[in-house]
């Protein structure tokens, strides 16, 4: 089943990051640093916001709106859904004007704030329609809301900025018109009310006490993931956020891309788990995603570190490379942790509905990125910023995956972890015999001979249960 789901999402899961990455590898090549650093720090406060006023709900929705199925229960969902997605729209569009004017780009044109706004609510939309889908398991509708905003809107956004400029509005104004095309086109096809009102007080009561930690823990979540770009704008300028940006999106983004081939299906899974079979059959479940999870991270921390250096000399723009080069690797290691722990972890807790207990571990992430950033940033410069992230992203790992197997029973899947370990040694191995690419085709090459080697080798390991699986399988009637 998780195999089956996971193959399902899986041109979502490629697609929409895969043009995150692409994208922030072209603005390199045509805006400059001061454009880049708006838009990141746009980008990343509109997180914060979507954390704040919206996260919360969407979480509560994916976690119980599969109760609200009947036509009575769904008109009673439906009418709060609308208030509050109307109520958040509002306070994060004021408040992102606020910071926009006051700290990002205090000389900010009409065009950027209306640009900005239409980003933050549309967005938003995107974001909150994804969730409510995974729940019905509406895999075309997540995929319309994963892959048209960062597709279509890099092609627009990358459109305006060679007509009009090089200006931070043009890629927000490309993603904010596809984000909207995406929220459209599937209203028709998902659940959905006219009224906004009453609003439901026992399903805002429910939602208020489950979603309010996670509000806490995701807002403290934030800070370790992003303190680090407002910390370098502070003390180096918007410009060097924008060098920073570059290796440390990447990092971030290469991480998010490998965990979001699973982790889509993954989560829904363990919910129908413990719904069904309790605890223990939802912590089976887990452990089982996190081994297919680990199994993409790491030959992706392997492949990146390994090939760091020509990735960073063919796709990334002079001006950009020697920090690129030095953040990359430490960024996508932060990366991974962060999502290893996010997907599997951090779940423990939102499946006990013990969301408070994320309250401790994101605030060890938030406390010791924002003191190792500060320290490691006057020391290292931007080299230290993502050396921080690692720090942080560590201790905070620590804690919840301790909770985990002392007060839930979560389990760490070793057998497979030792078969991830050896084909990801073996494919480093090959890779490091390898000279550095200089064609983006030798690029392409070194890519797929790695691949192909961790594939293999780790086929080769698993021949018996592969063996038996097809034996299985054959044995089965077919009707």
């Amino acid at each position: 089943m998780l195999l089956r789901q996971t193959l399902l999402y899986l041109p979502a899961q490629i697609i929409g990051p895969l043009f995150q990455l692409v994208a922030m590898i072209v603005w390199t090549h045509v805006v400059d640093e001061h454009t880049l650093g708006v838009v990141t720090l746009v980008t990343a406060t509109h997180e914060l916001l979507q954390i704040g006023f919206l996260v919360w709900w969407s979480q509560y929705a994916l976690r119980f709106f599969g109760r609200y199925q009947d036509a009575h229960r769904a008109e009673r969902f439906y009418r709060t859904e609308n208030a509050i997605l109307l109520i958040s729209a509002i306070l994060q569009s004021v408040i992102m004007v606020g910071v926009l004017r006051l700290v990002i780009a205090p000389d900010a044109t009409a065009w950027l704030l209306v640009a900005t706004v239409a980003y933050v609510i549309t967005r938003s939309l995107n974001l909150y329609i994804g969730e409510r889908a995974r729940v019905r398991q509406q895999i075309g509708v997540y995929s319309i809301q994963q892959i048209v905003g960062p597709v279509i809107g890099f092609l627009v956004g990358l459109a305006m900025i060679r007509l009009f400029g090089q200006s931070p509005e043009w890629p927000l104004a490309g993603y904010a018109i596809a984000q909207l095309i995406a929220a459209v086109v599937v209203l028709p096809v998902i659940g959905h009310g006219r009224r906004f009102w009453p609003i439901d007080r026992e399903i805002i009561d429910h939602a208020l006490r489950y979603g309010i930690p996670l509000v806490i823990g995701g807002g403290l979540g934030w800070v370790g993931l992003n303190a680090s770009r407002f910390i370098i704008n502070d003390l180096r300028g918007v410009a060097a956020a924008g060098l920073f940006a570059v290796g440390y999106g990447l990092g971030q983004r290469a991480a998010a891309v490998a965990a979001m081939l699973v982790t889509a299906a993954a989560f829904p899974l363990a919910v129908k788990s413990m719904e069904q079979g309790g605890s223990k059959a939802a912590m089976r479940q887990l452990a089982d995603n996190s081994a297919l999870l680990i199994a993409v991270l790491a030959p992706s921390i392997g492949g990146i570190f390994m090939l760091r250096n020509e990735i960073v000399h063919l796709l990334i723009a002079t001006p950009f490379q020697q920090v690129t080069l030095a953040v990359l690797p430490l960024s996508v290691l932060a990366g991974s942790i962060r999502n290893l722990r996010a997907h599997f972890g951090d779940q423990v807790f939102l499946l006990h509905s013990r969301t408070r207990l994320m309250i401790i571990v994101a605030m060890i992430d938030a406390a010791v990125t924002v003191f190792s950033s500060v320290v490691c940033i006057r020391y290292w410069g931007l080299v230290g910023a993502a050396g921080a992230t690692v720090v942080a992203a560590s201790a905070a790992a620590t804690v919840s995956f301790s909770i985990g197997f002392v007060k839930f029973g979560l389990t760490l899947p070793i057998g497979h972890l030792l078969r991830i370990a050896t084909a990801t040694i073996a494919m480093a191995a090959v890779l490091d015999r390898m000279p550095e690419a200089r064609s983006f085709g030798m690029l392409a090459l070194h890519i797929a001979a790695g691949a192909a080697i961790y594939i293999v080798v780790l086929a080769l390991l698993y021949a018996r249960t592969l063996a038996r699986l097809l034996r299985s399988r054959a044995a089965t009637p077919h009707t």
